[in-house]
């Protein structure tokens, strides 16, 4: 009869009882060499099942959350302003982020301005969205219903959703356009511009703040 004790005391010290045809022999073994061992013991597998289009990093939680960064490869949309529509609206390069529960439901949506035409890095630069319903990177969807994401790859609708949503002024800021100009006179600006004149003309650096700091979820 084989036999094995693990002793635990209150020094934390670890010894191993190894008792096999009534002989026993015993070792004084590490904390970490128990948790290494018990970690090689167990299979450990996630999966994320099928991602969206788009899907630049993804990452899950112990309660089954599991949030996703989309890179938008729209370089233009309808956007609505009040009872104006711009069609065709250029945008800068755009990046969402959704946190999701175990059951399917979008908890959190986050929407940030990137660096456009490059390799995207952690220490890609980010930039001031320059208009409305976002405060830092946490976005504001007001009474707007978002859809039960019962799989990750049906996200990949829903930047487009976001994007269709009516613009009010709320969280809008002045000073995050280099020509401080007011939400209006921004979006009559842009209208017959390129996605390429914003870095020239528009956006404003976020401050030692990068595409790293936009993944991070707690």
């Amino acid at each position: 009869m084989s036999e094995l004790v693990i002793r635990i005391g209150t020094d934390e010290r670890i010894r191993i009882e190894e008792t096999e045809n009534d002989i026993t022999h015993v070792k004084d073994i590490r904390p970490e060499d128990l948790m290494n061992c018990m970690c090689r013991s167990a299979e450990w597998r996630i999966s994320s099942g099928l991602l969206p289009e788009g899907c630049i990093a993804y990452s899950e939680f112990e309660n089954g959350d599991k949030c996703v960064t989309l890179l938008c490869r729209q370089e233009r949309a309808d956007i609505t302003y009040y009872q104006t529509v711009y069609e065709e609206f250029p945008l800068p390069q755009l990046v969402f982020g959704f946190r999701i529960t175990a059951e399917g439901r979008i908890r959190v949506s986050r929407l940030g301005v990137t660096e456009r035409n490059v390799r995207l890095k952690p220490s890609s630069q980010m930039y001031h969205y320059p208009f409305s319903n976002v405060s830092k990177f946490n976005l504001c969807t007001g009474n707007n219903v978002m859809p039960q994401c019962a799989s990750l790859h049906t996200l990949a609708s829903v930047p487009h959703l976001i994007l269709s949503m009516p613009n009010n002024n709320d969280y809008f800021c002045q000073n995050h356009n280099q020509k401080e100009m007011g939400l209006r006179e921004l979006f009559e600006h842009l209208k017959d511009k390129t996605p390429e004149y914003y870095y020239s003309d528009i956006l404003l650096p976020m401050k030692g703040i990068t595409l790293g700091d936009f993944l991070e979820w707690r």
